[in-house]
């Protein structure tokens, strides 16, 4: 894996009413990956974010972004905003223009871009995100998932080199979930590092490549989906299931069903496993029948 576009060391934090929220968080973000924070709510999840984002400033402790400390003047915080992109959780606290078009192009047009410029920012930000329809659609208007596509287009036309999203399949069904996560593959290829937290740990075991732990505003484990997910002790500490698929595989290779060191990081060659398994068993009992 690659060197860490974003660092966060020793990260403390405490809000105006007393509440600890970040307590010497450390972790490093690897540039080009897919990156999932998980915990349960008061982890300090979208705390830490607003540090990455440079919207929070630590009370003690250092944020990098491509091996630089941030630094928090106007200027600087200006360009760490235009290289690592937020989606708030709540689309209605983003949204603020009155059309789809307006909005996804205001930050390239205050970026003081060639109106040309600006266009096809705005089109391509639409059409990585399937919004194209909704160009000249008014914001107040749009669904759920609608306003979730627009947030994300607006952030790609600044054309970061990171995305953070927070809890961006949190209440849309298992089709716009997949949805979502189609748009940070796509992100991905494009060289952009996505990072985002969810609750869903069935997401984060299927499309994530490294995963961070949360609790109590402190880093209580990381690693790959397949190391975390398999550390019963730590997702008990963290209040976290088991993703389905790793239960379900495990269940199959005590009954004989299924070998294999690791479970299927998804649904497909979850598939692929069973059918292979299956046409196995059918030659082993055939074989059996000639015998």
């Amino acid at each position: 894996m690659s060197g860490p576009i974003l660092e966060a060391l020793d990260l403390h934090y405490t809000y105006p009413d007393g509440t600890r929220a970040l307590r010497g968080v450390t972790l490093r973000v690897p540039e080009g990956s897919k990156v999932a924070v998980l915990g349960p709510n008061g982890a300090g999840k979208t705390t830490l974010f607003l540090h990455l984002n440079g919207l929070l400033r630590p009370r003690k402790g250092t944020v990098r972004f491509a091996g630089r400390e941030v630094r928090y003047d106007r200027k600087s915080l200006g360009e760490l905003r235009r290289a690592v992109g937020m989606v708030f959780q709540d689309p209605d606290s983003q949204l603020f223009c009155a059309s789809v078009f307006e909005e996804v192009s205001f930050g390239p047009a205050n970026l003081g871009l060639a109106p040309e410029e600006v266009r096809r920012r705005v089109r391509e930000a639409l059409q990585a995100t399937d919004a194209e329809d909704l160009a000249e659609r008014p914001t107040h208007y749009l669904s759920y998932g609608q306003k979730r596509r627009v947030c994300v287009a607006g952030v790609l036309a600044m054309e970061p080199r990171v995305l953070i999203c927070d809890e961006p399949t949190a209440w849309l069904d298992g089709k716009g979930a997949r949805q979502v996560m189609e748009l940070f593959d796509s992100f991905k290829k494009d060289g952009v590092t996505v990072v985002f937290s969810t609750h869903d740990v069935d997401v984060a075991y299927s499309h994530a490549d490294y995963v961070f732990i949360m609790k109590e505003g402190r880093l209580i484990g990381e690693g790959v989906p397949e190391e975390v997910f398999a550390d019963r002790e730590l997702l008990g500490r963290a209040g976290l299931e088991r993703p389905w698929l790793v239960e379900v595989f495990e269940e199959l290779q005590k009954t004989g069903w299924l070998e294999g060191e690791s479970a299927p990081r998804s649904r497909e060659e979850f598939l692929t496993q069973i059918a292979a398994a299956k046409k196995g068993f059918s030659g082993s009992r055939a074989l059996r029948k000639v015998k």
